[in-house]
């Protein structure tokens, strides 16, 4: 009875195997019947791939497509062909050689080159050759070169998106079209970026600047209003030009923001101890002593970068205190910590919509040795990206609650209708009311004299910050490396009403000095000096009823180096953007009288030491 049954699925399954087999060679008779001319509109490219527009949150366009023309061949139509391939070589940059091989083959179709010049279009009209034809295709082109390239990408010759937004938003952006399809049927849509692109230009620059000075292999630096959870810039260094990816190496095209693994070092504290101040195992009167060196009886030692004596939440975050930290970490348990460190988001990849995200590692408590929560507290052992830190950090300025990161803004169709949004989204719920704000008034002291993070100083701006400077790995040596460093830095800012967190790191600097702390506050100084002009950081907007309507009078922080981006002066009078720029190292010219309606260069622009500004009055 078992055999008739083996022997019928036998039967059954041949029967399908030759009734597939049938169908496909039926298929191939029939497509073989069709005229070839037929597929002459697939050939030639009559499908055209076209793609919406991106721009920045202000509405500046980041990247756009352009007709160009591209030139094929029908192989068959060409007459002679080396005196073809002859004359083409010397308009289209191409050999003798290259172009014969080409029109030497059996196809009706074949690509000599995407998208010429104008110029080389004209020349090939007047040709007139047998058998080459033009055809108009849509080019990809980014108007501001390297700006914001890892968020942008790029595509490739079709018109599809390869990296960065390109690519996540590629089934938004592109839409395949005919040629003889009505244009009012197009769907492609527009997307808009939360980067506002005078703040993401000055970051690069600023950036660049950084990394060169304290020759750094990467670094990246990342703004984001913790509120909303939107990027306002997201900045690495190197860079790339995406109207030229082909120029670069693979690894060029990485966003390190994203990619780029690595421990953290002790700006990861700040995680590690939020769950014992919370949970009430500490409070801000709780003491530990700093001999210098953390040895408890399971044998675990873990040397402090100094001897501190007596601290507490504040002092640990204030010196940065190993022993201090992990005295704390013994009074919670493994469990505890391992859970609490999870729900902070470390080792799960964020919904930011920009592929290539690495997720991060945290071991599964199961798989931690006896020394894992005691090295895992001071940011080793652990691994995480720079969008990580950041999205872990809107706990702080949230009340406790964890926001999801923003890239896109919104999705709009031509005629500029919203037609999706992303707006705030609550992850969830990580500490109790209050002790966020606990936590932000230990980490102030980090910029109080003798703090690690003393050196960010600006007049008029209180910050909270904590530090990190994370030795790396050797995994040829075995152990950590006595040379290669991670210095980082996460601010939160203004400290009374926190909203703004910018997270900085340099992957392996070779200066001489390599503390987090330090080098990374030298170009937070640049660097927020910088936009407090623009987004009026720091300034006030006093309110006051005159006879008939409100009248706002804005007070703007005068800007105190270069370089600066540029803020917006009209509406107030000559002397007090005179007052505003008399601190920097610019050439102001005044034309006509009164109250500033215009300036030159425009809000945004980044004004270096010398450069010359003119005051339109009237």
């Amino acid at each position: 009875m078992a055999n008739l049954r083996s022997i019928f699925r036998l039967r059954i399954a041949l029967f399908f195997i030759v009734a597939v087999s049938i169908l496909i060679i039926i298929r191939v008779l029939y497509l073989s019947s069709i005229n070839p001319d037929s597929y002459q509109s697939l050939d030639k490219g009559e499908y055209t791939l076209e793609r919406g527009n991106i721009y920045d949150s202000t509405g500046i366009l980041l990247a756009a497509s352009d007709i160009l023309k591209s030139v094929y061949s029908n192989p068959k139509e060409v007459q002679n062909k080396e005196e073809t391939a002859l004359s083409l070589s010397k308009i289209l940059g191409l050999t003798k050689t290259e172009l014969y091989d080409k029109l030497q083959s059996k196809k009706s179709f074949i690509w000599l080159k995407r998208h010429v010049s104008p110029e080389q279009e004209s020349q090939i009209k007047e040709l007139n050759l047998k058998g080459i034809y033009l055809k108009e295709e849509y080019k990809r082109f980014y108007p501001n070169k390297n700006l914001a390239s890892h968020i942008l990408g790029f595509c490739n010759i079709d018109s599809r998106g390869v990296e960065g937004i390109e690519k996540s938003m590629d089934s938004y952006l592109l839409t395949e079209i005919s040629g003889a399809e009505d244009a009012s049927k197009k769907k492609y849509f527009n997307v808009n970026l939360t980067i506002d692109a005078n703040i993401q230009a000055f970051t690069e620059y600023v950036l660049k600047n950084g990394a060169l000075r304290e020759n750094s292999d990467i670094a990246t630096l990342i703004f984001l209003d913790g509120k909303s959870g939107d990027i306002i810039s997201m900045a690495n260094y190197p860079d790339f030009d995406p109207n030229f990816f082909t120029r670069y190496n693979q690894e060029t095209f990485r966003n390190a923001s994203i990619f780029y693994q690595y421990e953290p070092g002790s700006v990861f504290k700040i995680f590690s101890l939020s769950p014992c101040l919370d949970s009430g195992l500490i409070t801000e009167n709780t003491y530990f002593f700093c001999d210098g060196l953390f040895d408890n009886v399971s044998g675990v030692k873990i040397r402090c970068s100094g001897i501190h004596g007596s601290v507490n939440l504040s002092g640990i975050m204030k010196y940065s205190c190993n022993e201090g930290t992990l005295q704390a970490i013994e009074l919670i348990s493994s469990e505890s910590l391992y859970l609490n460190l999870k729900k902070f988001g470390f080792g799960e990849s964020s919904s930011i919509l920009l592929p290539g995200e690495q997720p991060g590692s945290l071991k599964k408590l199961k798989n931690w040795s006896i020394n894992s929560k005691y090295t895992i507290p001071i940011g080793q052992e652990v691994g995480v990206n720079a969008l990580q830190m950041v999205r872990a950090a809107t706990v702080f300025v949230n009340d406790g609650t964890m926001v999801e990161t923003n890239i896109v803004k919104s999705i709009t169709d031509r005629d500029n209708k919203i037609i999706k949004e992303f707006g705030r989204k609550e992850i969830r719920d990580i500490l109790k009311k209050g002790t966020s704000r606990r936590i932000l008034d230990t980490l102030i002291e980090a910029t109080m004299t003798g703090g690690t993070a003393r050196r960010l100083n600006i007049e008029g701006i209180q910050f909270a910050a904590k530090s990190g400077t994370a030795q790396i790995f050797d995994k040829e040596l075995g152990r950590y490396s006595d040379d290669e460093v991670t210095s980082s830095l996460l601010v939160f800012f203004p400290f009374e009403n926190p909203r703004y967190i910018i997270y900085m790191v340099y992957h392996k600097p070779k200066g001489r000095i390599r503390w987090g702390g330090n080098i990374c506050s030298v170009l937070l100084n640049e660097f927020i000096s910088g936009i407090i002009g623009y987004y009026r950081i720091g300034s006030e907007e006093e309110y006051s009823l005159s006879e008939k309507d409100v009248v706002i009078d804005k007070r703007y922080k005068l800007i105190e180096k270069t370089p600066f981006i540029m803020p917006d002066l009209s509406g107030i009078p000559a002397g007090d953007a005179l007052d505003i720029l008399s601190k920097v190292n610019v050439k102001v010219k005044v034309a006509g009288m009164g109250i500033v309606y215009a300036h030159d260069p425009q809000k945004g622009a980044t004004i270096k030491t010398g450069d010359e500004i003119i005051l339109y009055l009237k």
